[in-house]
């Protein structure tokens, strides 16, 4: 069954390093007409965010965050965006590559949409974004 593509969708990835490079590629690779940001840092969103009216034309309708072994705090910054009115109704897909040292519950309790782990060979990572983008811009409605 073929859905309707939904043109002009905002995508924020908040992700770093060599990870981070091979999730944009990919999500570049599938690119299904969205506008993607690429932040390098939790402190990036922030000030990205910190102007920013929810009603915006750059407000992200989908926020991507990957937990590296070099990110700190990531469960408390998780938190503290779930808690805000502002992005609370956004969903936000988590990745990791390595074995999680957080709470996977509390991630999923905070309101994290999914957790993902980032597949270690490339291709399996490109499967995950056509996956990913397949339900996120022709399926689920997005606030």
């Amino acid at each position: 069954m073929l859905y309707p593509r939904r043109v002009g969708l905002n995508v924020w990835l908040i992700a770093a390093h060599k990870e981070g490079q091979d999730l944009e590629e990919a999500l570049r690779m599938n690119a299904l007409g969205h506008n993607l940001t690429v932040l390098a840092s939790e402190a990036e969103f922030d000030a990205c965010a910190a102007g920013l009216e929810a009603d915006s034309e750059s407000f992200p309708h989908l926020v991507m965050y990957l937990i590296s072994e070099n990110t700190a705090n990531a469960e408390e910054w998780v938190l503290t965006m779930k808690a805000s009115g502002k992005f609370r109704h956004v969903p936000l897909i988590v990745f990791f590559v390595d074995p999680p040292k957080f709470d996977l519950t509390g991630l999923y309790a905070q309101g994290v949409a999914s957790v993902i782990r980032v597949p270690v060979r490339f291709q399996g990572l490109v499967e995950v974004m056509r996956v990913i983008e397949a339900y996120w811009f022709k399926v689920a409605l997005t606030p």
